[in-house]
């Protein structure tokens, strides 16, 4: 067996039919059959099901599209460490919102400071789709926040980060000598998108505590949700770090309810068949270097 076998078996995993795959790589559907036929005979086994003129993966060819993805990522960062020696490295990172707007451009900072002949482009999307682009190879490290379950992913804590009861400056609820968990429910929520908000640990608690919360605002950026605060009785549970500067500007402030402190960990994420690029365990140095001081530089 080849490598060329194996691309063929991946690509037509991920086009799902031989036709498909015949025209990605340019190649005659008789090749792409015969690869596959080849791959079947010399393992014998049967990897995929045809239904509805679709191809379905067998459990065994699961295993093996699995073994065959790391396979081929290594033998590309292998071409790509020979072919560009001595020369500039890539590398692509994603972060959740509130990471990547806190704590990621001064990551970043620090790596351009070394030096180092290393480039990098950054994705900004909600944890979900971060994961998700991880497990997919698009990405090669991931910085989130709340739950992190695919078994395929190697986690790392990095930091603790604090949700926290938002409104603005002026809510009727600080008017209040205390803020108890029913008064919650008199004030719609102002949430993330589906990915984020089904992810917020502090409304997920809330909820578990038997509160009924409405939401008036399903934003899919943190801004809209800052400003929804600043001009309405909404209610938001957001990190820390992320209204810091509206803080200080007087503009939203921390609602204090009793006995309620939710915290939750800042995680870096990479596929467990991940090869560690240069460019890749650069950047994990300049994390274990500088990321709490940062995630906390906000919290004055």
């Amino acid at each position: 067996m080849t490598l060329h076998h194996l691309e063929i078996f991946v690509a037509v995993c991920e086009e799902k039919t031989m036709h498909a795959a015949a025209e990605k790589l340019n190649l005659s559907q008789p090749s792409i059959s015969k690869a596959i036929g080849d791959l079947e005979k010399y393992y014998h086994i049967k990897l995929f099901e045809r239904i509805n003129h679709r191809l379905y993966l067998t459990p065994i060819g699961e295993t093996m599209l699995d073994h065959a993805t790391h396979i081929l990522e290594l033998y590309h960062h292998m071409e790509d460490d020979i072919s560009i020696h001595g020369q500039t490295t890539h590398i692509r990172i994603g972060a959740s919102v509130s990471v990547g707007t806190c704590i990621l451009p001064r990551m970043i900072h620090f790596l351009t400071q070394k030096n180092l002949p290393v480039s990098y482009d950054v994705t900004i999307n909600n944890t979900s789709r971060i994961e998700r682009l991880v497990t997919d190879y698009e990405l090669d490290l991931g910085l989130v926040e709340g739950y992190v379950e695919n078994p395929n992913l190697i986690v790392h804590e990095l930091a603790e980060d604090e949700l926290v009861l938002a409104v603005r400056t002026g809510h009727p609820l600080l008017e209040q000598p205390e803020v108890t968990l029913a008064d919650l429910e008199r004030y719609p929520f102002a949430s993330r998108e589906d990915g984020s908000s089904k992810r917020n640990q502090l409304e997920l608690h809330l909820q578990k505590l038997g509160l009924k919360l409405t939401t008036n605002y399903a934003c899919s950026s943190i801004e809209a949700i800052k400003q929804a605060l600043i001009y309405t009785d909404s209610i938001a549970a957001l990190s820390h770090m992320m209204i810091a500067e509206e803080e200080e500007k007087g503009l939203l402030t921390r609602l204090p309810v009793a006995d309620l402190r939710i915290k939750r960990s800042i995680r870096l994420i990479y596929h467990k068949n991940k090869y560690m690029s240069p460019a890749m365990k650069a950047f994990i140095q300049v994390l274990d270097e500088h990321i709490d001081s940062s995630s906390n530089h906000t919290t004055a």
